[in-house]
């Protein structure tokens, strides 16, 4: 579906995944953090495989519980002034250190 994606960063190690593109919205939205990658589900099926070297990027997120994502609608990049998805985040790493 989409292999990049932008990270909103904020106060207090607050998080927002900014994707280029609309999400499922029929099964739960899971994000997996890996050491070097998160992938995107929709249930079981895996929707995106982003890379990210990132460590504060993986930090923030492993310490979460469910993560706030923007979709850039029908691929537009026009920014909404909303989170328009949750996702539950599943830790697949020890941590990201």
């Amino acid at each position: 579906m989409f292999s990049q994606c932008d990270f909103i960063l904020g106060e207090n190690d607050s998080i927002v995944i900014v994707v280029p593109g609309q999400l499922p919205k029929d099964m739960p939205l899971t994000l997996e953090v890996h050491n070097r990658a998160i992938v995107f589900r929709s249930g079981d099926d895996p929707i995106a495989d982003v890379a990210c070297e990132h460590r504060e990027i993986l930090q923030r997120l492993v310490t979460k519980t469910k993560v706030g994502m923007v979709e850039f609608l029908n691929g537009i990049p026009k920014f909404p002034a909303y989170i328009s998805a949750v996702a539950n985040i599943e830790v697949m790493i020890e941590a990201a250190a």
